[in-house]
């Protein structure tokens, strides 16, 4: 029988990447299959945030490549790469004065036409995007004046609306109440299982990481340590060599994926 090999829909080839002087990773490969949600983990400074930021086309990386469906990312034009992908950055900044609707319109940008002019699409596509959010009361505050929380998610609805194939999430729960953290995991699980979407997001909390995400990479000094399902990255062995603590692994009573309990 003859098997065939599916070509992933992002990847990263022999990937070197730093920031001036510092070295942050070296000859790192990974390969995102279309339609998952994969999740980067490690201690801070393992070089996720930065892996993520290469994966988007913001850092350029000092070797390797970055192929989108096959073809080198840097052939690709600007505008064509930002109708395909999306990026929330962890720390993303609005000008003051921003209304809410203002920003999450800024997703739009790369799908507006020659004239540059809203089209009823574009209103749909930002209606959607803030009401998955629950943000749609908030379309008249400026973003300066939201909470941390309100803020976090106005950001998501921001790519949520530039309705890509591809999302890239750099700590999405950041100062989301447990509600809302929720509440934004199970959309990201939406988006892959009901709209077609493939979601890469780095993420803290390891438990979150096992009950909601197909896949788990693992970081530690820019090096991918372990690679795999939830059930085969969540161990005792790999918290205390990864996070250098120690814990017992348990099945989530609620969906049977691993979770710890530090000792």
């Amino acid at each position: 029988m003859t098997g065939y090999v599916t070509t992933p829909i992002l990847e990263a080839v022999d990937l070197g990447l730093g920031y001036r002087n510092r070295t942050v990773s070296e000859h790192l490969d990974i390969a995102i299959e279309k339609g998952t949600v994969t999740a980067l983990v490690g201690p801070n400074g393992s070089g996720k945030s930065t892996l993520l930021m290469a994966l988007a086309r913001v850092l350029a990386p000092r070797h390797g490549q970055i192929r989108l469906d096959g073809t080198p990312l840097r052939d690709r034009s600007s505008i064509e790469t930002a109708r395909r992908l999306a990026i929330l950055p962890q720390t993303a900044i609005a000008p003051q004065g921003l209304r809410v609707r203002e920003l999450v319109e800024q997703g739009r940008y790369p799908r507006l036409g020659a004239l540059s002019m809203l089209r009823r699409h574009d209103d749909e596509a930002m209606h959607t995007a803030m009401s998955s959010t629950g943000i749609l009361h908030l379309a008249d505050r400026t973003v300066d004046s939201l909470s941390g929380g309100e803020r976090q998610r106005t950001w998501i609805a921001m790519a949520l609306a530039q309705e890509t194939e591809i999302l890239l999430l750099d700590e999405p729960t950041t100062y989301l109440d447990v509600r809302h953290q929720i509440d934004v995991m199970e959309l990201v699980v939406d988006l892959v299982a009901n709209r077609g979407k493939t979601v890469v997001m780095v993420l803290h909390d390891l438990n979150q990481a096992a009950r909601y995400c197909d896949r788990i990479v693992a970081m530690r000094d820019g090096v991918i340590v372990a690679d795999g399902h939830p059930r085969d990255i969540v161990t005792p062995t790999l918290l205390e060599d990864v996070f250098e603590i120690r814990a017992r692994v348990v099945a989530d009573p609620v969906v049977g994926r691993p979770m710890f309990i530090a000792e």
